[in-house]
């Protein structure tokens, strides 16, 4: 029954607040947590995503402006200008470089092969170097078996041109042409450049004619990767592609520092990894074929290996830098020092010899007839000797008629001996105008057979260069046939 008792509150003071059930203050505790949870699941990534926009807005609008103060005060143009100012340089001087064949009438045994119009188109690049003289730079492998050359000059008019000189060993080649030309390319010195410097490719890759990429230097001396018999590549990660064999790889002051060669790619497009002969091999070997119509390189005469951890740890070896010396040749440069098997040379001339490869290259560079210290270690004691550098042979038979060889395992010859196959064939040459190709099989110089090298250049050097030298060859699919190269007169037979 309700109470009627007067309450204890006097008449100017509000009533007490009723209290609050317990359950009620439960369900305001969980609606509490609640809208908190929701809060943190669904606030806080809209306000992260906010504060992104906004720090990203921020962050793109002071780039800018201060963009904006750094072309307004001229940065930005200038920058941009050494790369146009180094194209501009040098661009006039590059080439395009289309090579043909002729096509060949009948089979090997037909007879003198007669010009049947053209087959095959080549495509390469090139930069000329001598505007007087008309002297082109570009890769051996654009020129190779080619019977005739025509450059595009930079404003698209064609021209022929002749083989000068080519070194299938650097993979260089010299064209010239008759055609007066306004511009040539400086060279530059390529070991001055160091990993991260700005480079530029110029070229013709696809017949792209005149096209500039642009990248760093990722790597150098490079001479690991057995693509020609003497390496020391610029890796660059400026794009190069079918096409740019033979052009300029050019620094930002306008100046040649490597010739673009070859690319390591798995799709036969670029990915990133280019490869340029250096400046300073390149020039020294155009030099060459310029002055002589060949290279001359020092000659040391040992072979060589390099070292692994076993190696070092049983030689008593400091660290794994150096070329194992695994033979010496009979009197050789090497053996008239005192070399022997099992020695293990780390400097020439004064230059560190890190591998194999470093001392091969080192050493052709090296003047005929000089005399240069060289360091080397014995039972694991450090030892010095002086060397006579000698000339690389070359058969001056062999450079006269055009063509070289090379043997092949004995494995790929049935008879279990080393077969001879030509490497090389020089354009315009004797060796050409009879047929020979690359992969043709040498059989035998008159009657006598030949299997090695050695026995090759034997018998070319005691054959009568004036009346030509008889060749037995085979040709891929097995036909056999007897030509004479280097007689005027002499076909087929």
């Amino acid at each position: 029954m309700a109470s009627f008792e007067p309450q204890d509150f006097g008449l100017d003071e509000p009533p007490p607040r009723p209290t609050t059930p317990p359950l009620r203050r439960r369900f305001l505790v969980v609606l509490f947590v609640l809208c908190l949870m929701a809060s943190l699941v669904y606030g806080i990534p809209y306000v992260a995503e906010k504060s992104g926009y906004a720090w990203e807005a921020g962050r793109s609008r002071a780039a800018s402006e201060a963009l904006a103060r750094l072309d307004k005060a001229g940065v930005v143009n200038r920058t941009s200008a050494l790369f146009r100012m180094a194209t501009t340089a040098v661009a006039p001087a590059v080439v395009r470089i289309e090579t043909r064949r002729f096509r060949r009438g009948g089979p090997l045994l037909d007879g003198p092969l007669q010009a049947q119009g053209f087959e095959g188109l080549g495509l390469g690049s090139g930069v000329i170097v001598d505007k007087d003289r008309g002297f082109i730079v570009t890769n051996n492998h654009v020129i190779k078996e080619a019977d005739q050359i025509v450059v595009r000059l930079s404003r698209g008019n064609d021209v022929p041109a002749r083989l000068v000189g080519a070194d299938s060993k650097s993979d260089l080649a010299v064209l010239q042409i008759a055609s007066g030309v306004k511009v040539a390319a400086e060279w530059g010195d390529s070991e001055k450049l160091d990993i991260g410097d700005w480079v530029l490719a110029i070229g013709s890759p696809f017949a792209l004619d005149h096209t500039v990429t642009a990248g760093i230097v990722s790597a150098t001396e490079r001479n690991d990767l057995r693509i020609n018999e003497y390496e020391s590549f610029i890796q660059t990660d400026a794009a190069i592609n079918p096409g740019n064999s033979g052009g300029p790889l050019v620094d930002l002051t306008g100046k040649v520092v490597g010739i673009n060669t070859a690319i390591y790619t798995l799709n036969q497009g670029n990915e990133g990894i280019g490869l340029a002969i250096p400046s300073a091999m390149a020039r020294r070997v155009v030099e060459g074929l310029i002055k002589d119509g060949r290279v001359v390189r020092g000659y040391l005469g040992v072979g060589i290996q390099p070292l692994n951890p076993a190696l070092v740890k049983d030689l008593g070896l400091p660290d794994g830098r150096g070329a194992l010396v695994m033979e010496v040749r009979p009197d050789s440069p090497a053996a008239r020092a005192g070399l022997k098997p099992g020695d293990v040379i780390t400097k020439l001339d004064g230059k560190e010899i890190p591998n194999p490869s470093s001392l091969k290259n080192q050493t052709a560079t090296l003047m005929i007839g000089s005399n240069v210290p060289l360091e080397f270690y014995r039972e694991g004691k450090p030892q010095n000797v002086t060397v006579t550098i000698a000339e690389l042979g070359a058969s001056p038979a062999v450079a006269s008629i055009g063509f070289s060889v090379r043997e092949l395992a004995p494995a790929e010859d049935r008879e279990g001996l080393p077969i001879l196959v030509i490497d090389q064939v020089v354009a315009g040459s004797p060796a050409a105008r009879v047929g020979l190709r690359p992969g043709m099989r040498i059989v035998a110089i008159g009657s006598t057979p030949v299997h090695t090298k050695a026995e090759f250049d034997a018998a070319v050097a005691a054959s009568n260069l004036a009346q030509g030298i008889p060749l037995k060859i085979q040709t891929p699919d097995g036909q056999t046939a007897s030509v004479r190269v280097g007689d005027p007169a002499a076909g087929r037979r």
